[in-house]
C-alpha cells in the first residue's frame, strides 16, 4: 500500500466529548470530514498513529489502540489515580493477521488504525477529558487517532452502506476466552432474553439489529451470534450460545470507542469490542496466525448472515 504522511491532520479533525461515565457514556461531534484514498496507509504525528485505509467496498474496519510501546520524548506518564495504563500485549499483531487473513479471503482490505504510542502516555479509548493526558501533544494525537476512526466509519457508511467495526483489546482474566462487548451490562446479559430483547436501542449493534433477521437475544448468544461464531472455529467467547452468560466472572462489555463508533447514537456502522486472552490465542506468531484465520472466518459468517454480505471470493 502507497503511505501518506499528513502531519497537518490536526487542523481537519473533528473533536469528540462525551458526559458523564468514565467509560461508555459520550457522543461524538465531528467538526470537518477528510477524504481518505484507498488502499494507503495514513500516518499521524511523527508517524505514531496510523491509517491503514482499505478498499471502498470493505464493510469492516479493525482498531487497536493499547498495543503501543513508544514512548516520545517529554510526555509525562498519566499518573492519575483511574488512568489505566496496562499494554495490551501482541494485539496490534492479532489485529494485522486477522485483515490479513480476511484480505486472503475475501480479496477485500479492510479499514485498520493503530495507535504505536503507550497507553501510559495516550489512551485513545477514553472521552479526551478522561484521558488524563499530561501534555497537548497527547491531546493532538488522541484527535489523530479519532479522526481516522472517524474517517474508516464514514467510508464504509458512504461506499456500502453499512458495516462493523471491532475494537481489539486484550484481557489478563483467569478464564481463556473472548469477552464480546455489545455496551450491554454483565447484569443484563445474566438476565433473560426477553430482558435483552428490550435493549437492543442501547447497544453498540442497534442499527445491526433493526436489519437482522434474529431478535437481538439472539444476536448475543444465538446460532449466530458473534460470539457463537467464534465458539465455532474454536475459540471460546462469551456471551455465545455455548457460554451464554458471565455470570460473576470477570468481563468486559465495551469502552468508549465501542460507544463512540458504533450505532447506539445513529448510523449504520455497530460495532463490537472484542477482549482477547493471551494463551493459545496471541501469545506467539504461530498463535496469532492461526487465531487471526478463525476470527476472520467468524467475520465473514457474521457479515453474511446478518448483513447480507457475502466477501468471500
Amino acid at each position: 500500500m502507497k503511505k501518506i504522511s499528513l502531519l497537518y491532520i490536526g487542523m481537519c479533525l473533528f473533536i469528540l466529548s462525551c458526559k458523564k461515565s468514565k467509560h461508555v457514556n459520550g457522543e461524538k461531534e465531528p467538526s470537518g470530514t477528510v477524504s481518505y484514498q484507498p488502499n494507503t496507509t495514513v500516518y499521524g504525528s511523527n508517524n505514531y498513529v496510523k491509517f491503514i485505509v482499505g478498499d471502498l467496498k470493505s464493510p469492516i474496519i479493525l482498531a487497536s489502540p493499547h498495543d503501543g510501546t513508544i514512548i516520545p520524548d517529554n510526555w509525562p506518564l498519566r499518573d492519575h489515580p483511574d488512568a489505566v495504563t496496562v499494554r495490551d500485549l501482541y494485539v496490534s499483531a492479532l489485529t494485522t493477521e486477522i485483515a490479513d487473513a480476511l484480505y486472503r479471503k475475501t480479496g477485500l482490505h479492510p479499514h485498520v488504525i493503530i495507535n504505536d504510542v503507550a497507553r501510559s502516555r495516550m489512551e485513545p479509548n477514553r472521552a479526551l477529558e478522561e484521558a488524563y493526558h499530561k501534555t497537548e501533544a497527547a491531546n493532538q494525537l488522541w484527535r489523530q487517532y479519532h479522526a481516522f476512526l472517524k474517517g474508516a466509519q464514514d467510508m464504509v457508511q458512504k461506499n456500502v452502506g453499512k458495516g462493523l467495526f471491532l475494537d481489539m483489546h486484550g484481557h489478563g482474566h483467569s478464564i481463556p476466552r473472548i469477552e464480546v462487548g455489545y455496551i450491554v451490562s454483565k447484569t443484563n446479559l445474566n438476565g433473560t432474553d426477553a430482558g435483552l430483547n428490550s435493549l437492543a436501542s442501547t447497544s453498540s449493534i442497534y442499527h445491526l439489529s433493526t436489519i437482522s433477521a434474529y431478535p437481538f437475544s439472539q444476536l448475543i448468544r444465538g446460532d449466530y451470534a458473534f460470539g457463537t461464531l467464534l465458539e465455532n472455529e474454536g475459540i471460546r467467547a462469551v456471551p455465545s450460545k455455548q457460554d451464554p452468560k458471565p455470570n460473576s466472572d470477570d468481563y468486559f462489555n465495551g469502552g468508549y470507542c465501542t460507544l463512540a463508533y458504533g450505532s447506539k447514537n445513529g448510523g449504520a456502522v455497530s460495532a463490537i469490542q472484542l477482549e482477547t486472552h493471551g494463551p493459545n490465542l496471541r501469545n506467539n506468531p504461530t498463535e496469532r496466525k492461526a487465531s487471526g484465520t478463525k476470527i476472520a472466518d467468524a467475520i465473514i459468517k457474521y457479515m453474511q448472515s446478518h448483513y447480507g454480505l457475502f466477501l468471500d471470493k
